[in-house]
Protein backbone atom coordinates (compact mmCIF):
# COMPACT_ATOMS: atom_id res chain seq x y z
CA UNK A 1 0.00 0.00 0.00
CA UNK A 2 2.90 1.81 1.47
CA UNK A 3 4.09 1.87 -2.75
CA UNK A 4 1.33 2.78 -4.09
CA UNK A 5 0.81 5.96 -2.33
CA UNK A 6 4.63 6.42 -2.61
CA UNK A 7 4.23 5.98 -6.63
CA UNK A 8 1.28 8.34 -7.08
CA UNK A 9 2.63 11.20 -5.21
CA UNK A 10 6.29 10.56 -7.57
CA UNK A 11 3.61 10.93 -10.50
CA UNK A 12 1.34 13.91 -8.98
CA UNK A 13 5.28 15.53 -9.05
CA UNK A 14 6.25 14.60 -11.92
CA UNK A 15 2.87 15.79 -13.86
CA UNK A 16 3.41 19.29 -11.83
CA UNK A 17 7.12 19.60 -13.01
CA UNK A 18 5.94 18.69 -16.88
CA UNK A 19 3.22 21.50 -16.66
CA UNK A 20 5.77 24.52 -16.79
CA UNK A 21 3.51 27.66 -17.66
CA UNK A 22 5.24 30.15 -19.94
CA UNK A 23 2.65 32.99 -18.79
CA UNK A 24 3.72 35.08 -15.94
CA UNK A 25 1.20 37.16 -14.27
CA UNK A 26 1.39 41.04 -14.65
CA UNK A 27 2.14 41.43 -10.75
CA UNK A 28 5.36 39.38 -10.89
CA UNK A 29 6.73 42.05 -12.68
CA UNK A 30 7.23 43.68 -9.51
CA UNK A 31 8.22 40.32 -7.68
CA UNK A 32 11.09 40.18 -10.12
CA UNK A 33 11.89 44.02 -9.54
CA UNK A 34 12.11 43.38 -5.71
CA UNK A 35 13.77 40.18 -5.70
CA UNK A 36 16.76 41.65 -7.98
CA UNK A 37 19.64 41.40 -6.00
CA UNK A 38 21.97 44.67 -6.38
CA UNK A 39 25.72 44.66 -4.80
CA UNK A 40 29.11 46.28 -4.93
CA UNK A 41 31.58 44.80 -7.22
CA UNK A 42 34.30 45.89 -4.99
CA UNK A 43 36.80 44.72 -7.94
CA UNK A 44 35.10 46.66 -10.90
CA UNK A 45 33.71 49.23 -8.44
CA UNK A 46 31.09 48.65 -10.29
CA UNK A 47 27.65 46.92 -9.64
CA UNK A 48 26.20 43.50 -9.87
CA UNK A 49 22.61 42.64 -10.64
CA UNK A 50 21.49 39.33 -9.88
CA UNK A 51 17.70 38.56 -10.88
CA UNK A 52 16.10 35.96 -8.63
CA UNK A 53 16.00 32.02 -10.63
CA UNK A 54 13.68 30.35 -12.41
CA UNK A 55 13.09 27.11 -11.57
CA UNK A 56 11.92 24.51 -14.12
CA UNK A 57 12.22 20.68 -14.89
CA UNK A 58 12.14 19.28 -18.52
CA UNK A 59 10.80 15.63 -20.05
CA UNK A 60 15.03 14.45 -19.32
CA UNK A 61 14.53 15.06 -15.66
CA UNK A 62 16.84 17.95 -15.83
CA UNK A 63 16.19 20.22 -12.90
CA UNK A 64 16.63 23.89 -14.70
CA UNK A 65 17.69 26.96 -12.90
CA UNK A 66 18.31 30.21 -15.17
CA UNK A 67 18.05 33.96 -14.32
CA UNK A 68 19.96 36.95 -15.96
CA UNK A 69 22.92 39.00 -14.59
CA UNK A 70 24.21 41.87 -15.61
CA UNK A 71 27.80 43.65 -14.67
CA UNK A 72 27.48 47.47 -14.50
CA UNK A 73 31.00 49.43 -14.70
CA UNK A 74 31.99 52.78 -13.12
CA UNK A 75 31.16 54.12 -15.95
CA UNK A 76 28.11 53.01 -16.52
CA UNK A 77 28.20 50.36 -18.87
CA UNK A 78 26.27 47.24 -18.63
CA UNK A 79 26.50 43.73 -19.78
CA UNK A 80 24.20 41.14 -19.57
CA UNK A 81 23.97 37.82 -19.60
CA UNK A 82 21.43 34.40 -18.82
CA UNK A 83 23.12 31.83 -16.63
CA UNK A 84 21.82 28.50 -16.67
CA UNK A 85 22.42 25.83 -14.28
CA UNK A 86 21.30 22.17 -15.12
CA UNK A 87 21.13 19.25 -12.87
CA UNK A 88 20.58 16.14 -13.74
CA UNK A 89 20.90 12.10 -12.90
CA UNK A 90 23.04 10.48 -15.91
CA UNK A 91 26.27 10.51 -17.23
CA UNK A 92 27.73 13.54 -18.15
CA UNK A 93 25.80 15.48 -21.14
CA UNK A 94 28.78 17.87 -22.21
CA UNK A 95 26.07 20.72 -23.15
CA UNK A 96 28.23 22.52 -26.04
CA UNK A 97 25.67 25.24 -27.64
CA UNK A 98 22.66 27.16 -27.21
CA UNK A 99 20.13 28.58 -29.96
CA UNK A 100 18.44 32.09 -29.05
CA UNK A 101 15.43 32.11 -31.02
CA UNK A 102 16.35 29.47 -33.24
CA UNK A 103 19.55 31.13 -34.46
CA UNK A 104 23.69 29.80 -32.39
CA UNK A 105 24.37 32.22 -29.89
CA UNK A 106 27.98 32.62 -30.45
CA UNK A 107 28.53 34.29 -26.98
CA UNK A 108 27.86 30.64 -25.65
CA UNK A 109 30.38 29.15 -22.80
CA UNK A 110 30.19 26.61 -20.05
CA UNK A 111 31.35 28.21 -17.04
CA UNK A 112 31.62 24.81 -14.71
CA UNK A 113 30.84 21.42 -14.61
CA UNK A 114 30.62 19.95 -11.53
CA UNK A 115 29.89 16.00 -10.00
CA UNK A 116 28.11 15.37 -7.01
CA UNK A 117 27.25 12.56 -4.63
CA UNK A 118 26.15 9.20 -6.35
CA UNK A 119 22.84 6.82 -5.63
CA UNK A 120 21.03 4.02 -7.34
CA UNK A 121 20.01 5.81 -9.93
CA UNK A 122 23.11 7.46 -10.98
CA UNK A 123 25.44 10.45 -9.82
CA UNK A 124 24.22 13.80 -9.80
CA UNK A 125 25.53 16.42 -12.58
CA UNK A 126 25.56 20.06 -12.92
CA UNK A 127 26.95 22.36 -15.76
CA UNK A 128 26.87 26.05 -15.53
CA UNK A 129 26.27 27.96 -18.55
CA UNK A 130 26.38 31.65 -19.40
CA UNK A 131 25.25 33.43 -22.89
CA UNK A 132 25.79 37.22 -22.86
CA UNK A 133 23.01 39.20 -24.68
CA UNK A 134 22.59 42.75 -25.23
CA UNK A 135 20.31 45.48 -23.71
CA UNK A 136 18.86 45.95 -27.13
CA UNK A 137 18.03 42.09 -26.67
CA UNK A 138 16.06 42.17 -24.10
CA UNK A 139 14.37 45.57 -24.90
CA UNK A 140 13.07 43.69 -28.07
CA UNK A 141 12.03 41.22 -26.35
CA UNK A 142 9.99 42.48 -23.31
CA UNK A 143 6.56 42.40 -24.68
CA UNK A 144 6.44 38.04 -25.63
CA UNK A 145 9.74 36.95 -23.63
CA UNK A 146 12.32 34.46 -25.49
CA UNK A 147 13.63 31.09 -25.83
CA UNK A 148 16.81 29.18 -25.29
CA UNK A 149 17.80 25.71 -26.53
CA UNK A 150 20.73 24.52 -24.78
CA UNK A 151 22.11 21.31 -26.96
CA UNK A 152 25.02 18.38 -25.41
CA UNK A 153 26.78 16.60 -27.23
CA UNK A 154 24.82 13.31 -26.08
CA UNK A 155 21.89 14.92 -28.33
CA UNK A 156 19.99 16.09 -24.80
CA UNK A 157 18.94 19.48 -24.98
CA UNK A 158 16.59 21.90 -22.74
CA UNK A 159 14.64 24.81 -23.67
CA UNK A 160 14.19 27.25 -21.12
CA UNK A 161 11.59 30.08 -21.60
CA UNK A 162 12.30 33.60 -20.00
CA UNK A 163 9.12 35.72 -19.65
CA UNK A 164 8.12 38.67 -20.92
CA UNK A 165 7.27 39.99 -16.85
CA UNK A 166 10.43 38.67 -15.70
CA UNK A 167 12.64 40.49 -18.42
CA UNK A 168 10.43 43.93 -17.63
CA UNK A 169 10.89 43.49 -13.55
CA UNK A 170 14.70 42.51 -14.36
CA UNK A 171 15.09 45.82 -16.80
CA UNK A 172 13.06 47.92 -13.97
CA UNK A 173 16.02 46.77 -11.22
CA UNK A 174 18.63 47.42 -13.57
CA UNK A 175 17.22 50.62 -14.98
CA UNK A 176 16.80 51.79 -11.38
CA UNK A 177 14.81 54.95 -10.37
CA UNK A 178 14.35 57.56 -12.81
CA UNK A 179 14.90 61.01 -11.68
Amino acid sequence: MFRIIALLMAAIGLTACANNDKVVGAWEINDVYTSTIVSANPSTGGKTFQGPPINTMDAANTFEMFSLRTEQSQQGVKTYQLFVTLTYFSPWRYYESANLLNKPASTFKVVAREAGACEPQGCIFKEVMAIEMTDAFLRDHMDNGFQVTISSKTGVSSDLFVPAQYIKGYLKAVDGPRN
